[in-house]
């Protein structure tokens, strides 16, 4: 399910399937994407590329059209590696930088940035 807030400049994405299942929140004020994955304990946060990522805007007009879904998750569009944030459980300081819904989303897991 996708969750948009534009007042927030938020977007919350859940997929519920089982040992994959995964929480995501674009946060476009703060400028970063994180995905906590159940299975792995962990968070996963990346800078938004705006050549990569759509603007809120188009997010919720591609959300409705369901030929354009498939590519916007295509493997063929992004490719991430995360590196190690170097942050234990996330110092003040990531906070800051990444907003609030991030925190909540990964506080007390182990950060990859």
């Amino acid at each position: 399910t996708m969750t948009i807030q534009n007042e927030n400049h938020i977007v919350d994405v859940h997929v519920r399937s089982g040992v994959y299942s995964s929480d995501t929140i674009f946060d476009y004020s703060h400028g970063y994407i994180a995905t906590r994955l159940f299975s792995r304990h962990a968070c996963f946060i990346m800078k938004i590329n705006k050549e990569d990522i759509p603007e809120l805007e188009e997010l919720g007009r591609l959300a409705f059209e369901r030929k354009t879904m498939k590519t916007v998750y295509s493997p063929n569009n992004v490719w991430v590696q995360f590196r190690s944030g170097h942050s234990l459980f996330g110092a003040l300081r990531n906070w800051i930088v990444y907003g609030r819904p991030i925190q909540q989303l990964c506080s007390g897991l182990p950060l990859y940035e």
